[in-house]
């Protein structure tokens, strides 16, 4: 596990502690009257961890999802399961330093379900934006916040996205035939990548023809959470931060710079991107349309959520929803 050490001052952490806890009764019925879901559900609650704790939590909450592929690779060598889970923690380890807060998704193992704000990584915000790093804790926390009553006001939805996240783990290729298959044209998959700057043709060509209609499936609920997330972080902050506007651009610049892509070439969390910008794209657009009672019929079940096609046809989506 490769998660930097912070070195934060005590002192500090305990300000920031009590700074979310102080913050969060507010940020929390704000993502409520803004998103409409939850309005029963317990108050929101969120911890504030380390990088280590937050790596920690994240390949607990991944065990019982990557349960059957561990099985599979046991069958072939003992030493698989280790060798990936040495893998999952270094990524992790390397994301643990610019991770801000996040909603653990529910996904079978211990852990899931918890909202978190990674300590370290929110302190030294202070030294990049001055008194804007309020501001951008506070909006980070309303998205998580939005993650949070997205599960929890609709039940069905983790079962859902842990059954997608199970069912492409069974279907992946792990047989070394396919791997010496792939070797003849990965030259030409790479530099469409370089030239692209995607790596949607690496991705594809690895995948299996079950796995790329999981993954279809996958990228309209994400696009659909992500976006929704997103747009409750400007549109619900009005009376919570200054200037809502200089966040988004300090976000968007930290999701941009030289070590954020190198971690979307190696995680490849390009898509993660894409899921933030389209999928807010979408959710403005349904709201044009049909305001929060339209939106939320994408919470009523699996066959209303959008497909990856309609995350680019609003209102071909709520023609069909409604």
């Amino acid at each position: 596990m490769l998660a930097p050490t912070s070195g934060a001052d005590a002192v500090e952490v305990a300000r920031l502690r009590a700074a979310v806890a102080d913050e969060l009764p507010a940020i929390d019925a704000a993502a409520r009257r803004w998103s409409q879901l939850g309005e029963q559900l317990a108050p929101t609650e969120v911890t504030v961890v380390g990088r280590i704790g937050w790596v920690q939590l994240n390949l607990s909450s991944l065990r019982g999802a990557f349960e059957p592929l561990r099985e599979r690779l046991t069958e072939r060598s003992r030493a698989a399961p280790k060798v990936l889970g040495t893998q999952l923690g270094a990524l992790f380890g390397l994301l643990s330093a610019k991770v801000l807060g996040q909603y653990v998704l529910p996904l079978g193992g211990p852990g899931g379900g918890q909202l978190v704000v990674v300590g370290p990584n929110v302190l030294v915000l202070a030294e990049q934006h001055g008194a804007l790093a309020d501001d951008i804790r506070r909006c980070v926390v309303l998205h998580e916040v939005t993650h949070r009553l997205q599960f929890d006001a609709n039940p069905w939805l983790a079962d859902h996205l842990a059954g997608l996240v199970r069912r492409y783990l069974e279907h992946a290729r792990i047989d070394r035939a396919a791997v010496l298959e792939l070797a003849p044209r990965l030259p030409e998959i790479i530099d469409q990548v370089r030239r692209t700057g995607s790596i949607q043709p690496l991705i594809e060509t690895v995948l299996t023809d079950e796995q790329a209609e999981i993954l279809a499936e996958a990228q309209g609920l994400m696009s659909l959470l992500e976006g929704h997330g997103n747009a409750a972080m400007f549109d619900a902050a009005d009376d919570l931060v200054r200037d809502s506007e200089a966040v988004r651009a300090a976000l968007d610049a930290r999701r941009s710079d030289v070590t954020s892509r190198i971690l979307t070439a190696v995680a490849g969390l390009e898509m993660k991107r894409r899921q933030y910008r389209e999928g807010e794209s979408f959710v403005r657009a349904v709201l044009e349309l049909g305001g929060v009672e339209a939106l939320n019929r994408a919470f009523t079940g699996p066959d209303a959520l959008p497909r990856a096609h309609e995350v680019d046809d609003a209102a071909g989506w709520v023609a069909r929803v409604t």
